[in-house]
């Protein structure tokens, strides 16, 4: 019998030491997490922060609740926080799936994409998870108190940092050696206003807690309690002299809101203070009229640092999008992460008339306006019940409880309205990765602090066997699903790293090394659609390569030409696949059928119909008209030799050279200014023999771009063609000094010089030209009739250009190869 108690004593100590274990886990990763998150980044991916803050929080989560789980199974008894804001925070969670599960494109909406992922439903699942986990850390009231403010001390001393970081870039003091982070406006939290709101948001924390410390007063807190209030210190005022430095006016408002909070729920508790100096409140009032001036008066007291313009939409514009959005999809809207299609779909016309007409913005203005698109009327109104059954919570507690000894309530106060001023912030500006974590991290805290031991669900799983069945079958199916996000995460997280380092490398020249490092990114991932798209992209810059490559014999030539063929068409019909409500996959799979067209027979077709279904996505971008006129005239230009000899065939190419007129011509009706456009047109007129309208044209694309050489060199050789020489002789100088590498501008002004009796000006052209090609025969033939004293040519012919004419700059496209111009 001593025996039989002996093993039971042994078995519950073992319990007892493995709970603890789990324990010490959990809180450790929680520890950590919270430090690593206003600071960790890595330069390993393209977005260098919020994907990697992403990264770090699923794993130390899925640890952390693995343990405490593993915690659950140890103990014959399970304590559950049944407090009804967690379970309505479960209940939006279960909405923000549905909304996921419906989007236009769920793996984005589950993972988010690669420069913006902060409304992904990974995100928002883990954030519950983190939220669950500190709820739920059991113990005496006054422990988990105590495990409150350390989370909260370990919040503040990373944020003080991560604001001496923020200040530092902001001066110009770059203390990081990456490229990337060689800019004023690079911080660990993210865009320069998201640094603002969050430092804005911790001052009222900050306030509340420097005068009114009392859970440490005394015996061995006190020299904890300095330190604190020296940290507390220093965070004030970087805080302050940050958003002075940055002077945004979102900033002061937000500042403004919360020095108004702190003050007004203070004074309503002014009762509890009688014995208290509340004279630190002229600090609070001081800030909230220094907000006031620069909210209304804007005054000027410090230079402005020289910090980039942030883009964004207008709140008209934005609401215009979000209200076609919400007409279509009324309930659940278009599925997180989604934004950025509703924007190509429902974009504002007038914006064509901008420079920023070829962005595609992944935010409305505001966090609440995206989040209403996304997940629609029933996700906006889950959310509002969250927060609205919070602040009756939070608000009684504060307000209207007439509890007279609360040691807690400098927390409580402060911890509230820096938790309220970050929601109120949602209706002004897009949140971040960490600006959310920090929103769902004061929320947990102030259900802790504010839980009494009716909140507490004990259930008593010993000797009931269908108890324990069932909770162990849950354990497993939540350690499954976790792990299957943790793998997606992972593979996702490698996959970007190498994704980044084959663009590196094709950068620097190695392509077909670069390819290969793309090829297996996107077998660790084989979901995202990007690395197909620009893989596509990459095989036809191959392609070029070998048909140039003058090394290669013929059938090898051929071997690898259709080997690339094959590629790109096969990734970029991957990458529709994957994700056929992208535009830009839909213009790069026009854009590598357009190129292909000399090589494979019926691409054009192939060409026109993407770019149609690229129209159907986004009907007012005036490129894929440019794009469509340019598959026409790539069309009427196989047709050139045929169309001498067949009326039919001359038709055709007359028909093709009409339609691409027709494309250019609706392309310059959505942008007027749009320098491509009338630059292609121009060329297209001189075809039909419209000289005339096509220097019209042609100069109207000089004066949309006139550092252009390619627009100066055509415009050259439509006045050259006009009998124009002076004009013709003025482009082309004109041309050349834009770009001295231009043998084609020198080349037909060396013939204009000659035909003018000026041998030696020919000939210095052509003598530079030779440098520039130096086995063209050509040119050497025309050196020398020259020295000769003879016609360059030997008659007055135009001869052949010597390299292909060049077209003018194009606007960037968020399509084209490299990191997607999305503001963060």
């Amino acid at each position: 019998m001593e025996n039989i108690y002996t093993e039971i004593d042994i078995s519950i100590s073992s319990k007892k030491k493995n709970a603890i274990i789990f324990d010490k886990i959990m809180k450790w990763c929680i520890y950590i997490l919270i430090a690593l998150i206003p600071l960790w980044f890595l330069p390993i991916t393209q977005n260098v922060l919020n994907l990697d803050k992403q990264v770090l929080m699923v794993v130390l989560l899925t640890i952390a609740l693995i343990a405490w789980l593993g915690k659950l199974l140890t103990q014959e008894e399970i304590h559950w926080y049944k407090g009804l804001i967690v379970m309505l925070v479960l209940g939006f969670v279960v909405i923000y799936a549905l909304s996921a599960f419906f989007s236009a494109r769920f793996y984005d909406s589950l993972m988010g994409f690669d420069t913006h992922l902060s409304r992904s439903l990974i995100n928002v699942i883990y954030f519950f998870i983190f939220l669950l986990l500190i709820v739920n850390l059991f113990g005496e009231k006054k422990e988990r108190e105590i495990e409150i403010f350390k989370f909260l001390f370990i919040l503040l001393a990373s944020s003080t940092i991560a604001g001496i970081i923020g200040l530092l870039q902001a001066l110009g003091a770059f203390i990081f050696p990456w490229g990337f982070s060689k800019a004023p406006s690079f911080n660990t939290i993210g865009t320069v206003t998201s640094l603002g709101i969050f430092l804005a948001s911790l001052l009222p924390l900050a306030l509340s807690l420097l005068f009114y410390s009392k859970k440490w007063e005394g015996g061995d807190g006190k020299k904890m309690l300095t330190v604190f209030k020296v940290l507390l210190s220093v965070l004030i005022i970087i805080s302050l002299i940050t958003i002075l430095l940055v002077n945004f006016r979102l900033l002061w408002i937000i500042t403004a809101i919360g020095m108004i909070l702190i003050s007004g729920f203070w004074l309503a508790r002014r009762h509890i203070f009688l014995n208290q100096n509340l004279g630190w409140l002229a600090i609070p009032l001081t800030i909230l009229a220094l907000c006031l001036i620069f909210v209304l008066f804007k005054p000027v007291i410090l230079p402005r640092l020289n910090l980039p313009l942030e883009l964004g939409l207008s709140q008209k514009g934005a609401w215009g999008i979000v209200k076609n959005v919400i007409k279509d999809n009324p309930v659940l809207g278009t599925g997180p992460e989604t934004f950025i299609y509703s924007y190509s779909l429902n974009k504002p016309q007038d914006i064509n008339q901008t420079i920023f007409w070829n962005l595609r913005f992944a935010n409305a203005p505001s966090e609440i306006m995206s989040l209403l698109s996304e997940i629609g009327i029933l996700g906006i109104l889950a959310l509002l019940i969250v927060i609205g059954v919070s602040l009756v919570k939070f608000i009684k507690t504060l307000v209207v409880s007439k509890e007279n000894h609360d040691n807690l309530i400098g927390l409580k106060i402060g911890l509230f309205s820096s938790w309220l001023v970050l929601f109120m912030s949602w209706f002004l500006y897009p949140q971040n990765i960490t600006l959310l974590f920090v929103f769902w991290l004061f929320l947990a805290s102030l259900c802790v602090i504010h839980s009494d031991a009716k909140d507490i669900k004990t259930i008593h799983i010993k000797g009931s066997g269908k108890m324990a069945l069932a909770i162990s079958f849950g354990f497993i199916v939540i350690v499954i699903g976790i792990i299957g996000l943790l793998y997606l995460e992972a593979s996702r997280y490698i996959a970007e790293a190498e994704y980044k380092n084959g663009l590196t490398l094709v950068n620097n020249g190695k392509l077909d090394v670069g390819i290969n490092k793309i090829v297996q990114a996107t077998v660790i991932n084989p979901y995202e659609d990007k690395f197909y798209r620009d893989l596509a992209q990459l095989f036809l810059a191959q392609i070029n390569s070998d048909l140039n490559n003058p090394d290669l014999k013929q059938e090898d030539k051929t071997t690898k030409v259709q080997t690339g063929i094959s590629n790109a068409i096969n990734s970029v019909i991957r990458a529709t696949t994957l994700n056929s409500n992208d535009v830009a996959n839909w213009i790069i799979r026009g854009l590598i059928y357009r190129n292909l067209i000399p090589l494979v027979s019926g691409t054009g077709s192939w060409a026109i119909d993407s770019y149609e279904k690229a129209l159907t996505l986004e009907p007012d971008n005036p490129y894929i008209y440019t794009e469509i006129g340019r598959t026409y005239v790539n069309g009427a230009d196989l047709l050139i030799d045929q169309a001498q000899k067949d009326q039919n065939v001359k038709k055709q190419m007359d028909d093709d050279l009409g339609y691409a007129v027709e494309a250019y011509n609706k392309a310059i009706e959505l942008k007027s200014d749009y320098a491509p456009a009338q630059f292609e047109l121009a060329l297209v007129l001189d075809r039909q023999g419209k000289t005339d309208e096509a220097i019209n044209k042609m100069e109207a694309s000089k004066t949309l771009a006139p550092k252009d050489s390619g627009v100066a060199f055509q415009l050259g050789v439509l006045y050259y063609k006009s009998s124009q020489f002076d004009k013709a002789k003025t482009e082309l100088n004109r041309a050349i000094s834009l770009d001295e590498n231009f043998s084609n501008a020198r080349y037909l002004l060396g013939l204009l010089l000659d035909k003018e009796g000026n041998k030696a000006g020919a000939i210095e052209q052509f003598e530079m030209i030779a440098k520039l090609n130096p086995d063209n025969s050509l040119v050497k033939q025309i050196l020398d009739n020259l020295k000769a004293g003879k016609p360059a040519l030997g008659s007055e012919k135009l001869g052949p250009p010597i390299q292909p004419e060049t077209v003018p700059i194009e606007e960037d496209q968020p399509e084209k190869l490299g990191p997607n111009q999305l503001p963060q």
